[in-house]
């Protein structure tokens, strides 16, 4: 059963690798990205004025652990100011992903030398902030990605769609973004309007930062419910999932997965029972089977109380949940939790349709 929440667990990020090195860009100046600590004004910030990371530059395979350098220097909710024309996106994706793994914050500024702009690959980048704000002024571009040297084969350009609608599921952005860039052809920019990026969840201000559950199918055909919860300060990185399977009376139960990337070994040769605490109610979810290791970590099913799918199917769409362990605290929203639930148990539950 764990077998088919395997490639939820594989890195997004080795998938786009594996496809090749593909470039976005709107400019013929290649000036890599720099980093520098700078004093700013932030208006969604608290404080409003702060200390915060500014990125100016085309981005480029060093960007990423350079960015990652700079970062572990300023604490969760810190803001990175992007002002890039673009670049490689595989990279772009890598910098998102470290931006959101260290609880960092996207906005969009300008310099003396750099204007207000986050186009081509630097929009997968800036998706990477838990809150993103689009300030007044500023552009945020996309279109249609390709090969720095050569055009790209159909199969590359499947494969690097694919990990970039995966990508944007994990950031909670809507994959309809995709639509926007596939219509612009790379020689074009299609910038998208405040209510256009509201929308769609590229600009999230107001809105909840935690991606909302989504199905996808397995391998066989399955359906399972994935959900990827912001990675908390300290914590390990995690994917949580819900499938339904079926007991030897044939009848069906809900099984809550857990999968963290660790390498380990020590810490999951034993069983860790979890805590899940819903509108003050706490549910312990008791491991049904070994940790089994998985691409980049380790994962395991847990049984869940009904009771407790019930609850999480009816907390309001905004709240957040925490599910506590001695392997440390996830936090997680509920956003597309309560149709999911009415998939897997049927859509007669007076109860959760209240």
């Amino acid at each position: 059963m764990i077998a088919q929440f395997e490639q939820f667990g594989k890195s997004i990020l080795l998938i786009a690798l594996q496809c090749g090195i593909f470039f976005l860009a709107f400019t013929n100046i290649s000036v890599a990205m720099t980093f520098e600590k700078q004093e700013r004004c932030v208006i969604p910030a608290k404080p409003k004025c702060q200390t915060v990371i500014l990125a100016v530059g085309q981005i480029d395979q060093q960007t990423p652990e350079q960015f990652k350098a700079i970062a572990k220097d300023f604490p969760q909710g810190s803001w990175v100011v992007l002002s890039s024309p673009g670049g490689n996106v595989v990279s772009a994706m890598r910098m998102g992903q470290h931006i959101r793994e260290a609880g960092l914050n996207t906005t969009i500024g300008s310099t003396d030398y750099s204007p207000p702009n986050c186009l081509s690959s630097c929009a997968y980048a800036f998706v990477g902030g838990v809150s993103r704000s689009l300030p007044e002024g500023s552009k945020y571009g996309i279109h249609q990605f390709r090969g720095k040297d050569k055009a790209l084969s159909e199969d590359e350009a499947q494969k690097i769609s694919a990990t970039l609608a995966a990508y944007l599921d994990v950031m909670g952005v809507d994959r309809h973004l995709l639509d926007y860039a596939q219509v612009t052809t790379s020689e074009k920019m299609s910038v998208l309007s405040l209510a256009q990026a509201k929308l769609l969840k590229v600009d999230n201000t107001g809105q909840s930062p935690y991606p909302r559950w989504r199905l996808e199918a397995t391998a066989n055909s399955q359906l399972v419910a994935v959900n990827n919860p912001p990675t908390l300060s300290g914590n390990p990185s995690s994917i949580l999932g819900l499938l339904q399977v079926s007991n030897t009376d044939k009848s069906k139960k809900i099984v809550f997965l857990i999968f963290y990337k660790s390498e380990d070994e020590a810490t999951f040769k034993q069983k860790i029972d979890h805590q899940l605490t819903i509108d003050q109610q706490t549910f312990t979810l008791k491991q049904a089977e070994d940790w089994q290791k998985k691409a980049n970590g380790y994962q395991a099913g847990f049984l869940i109380a009904d009771e407790a799918l019930k609850a999480l199917a009816q907390a309001p769409e905004e709240s957040t949940i925490n599910l506590q362990s001695s392997l440390g605290k996830v936090r997680f929203g509920v956003g597309g939790f309560k149709n999911i639930y009415q998939v897997f148990v049927g859509s007669d539950n007076k109860e959760v349709r209240k």
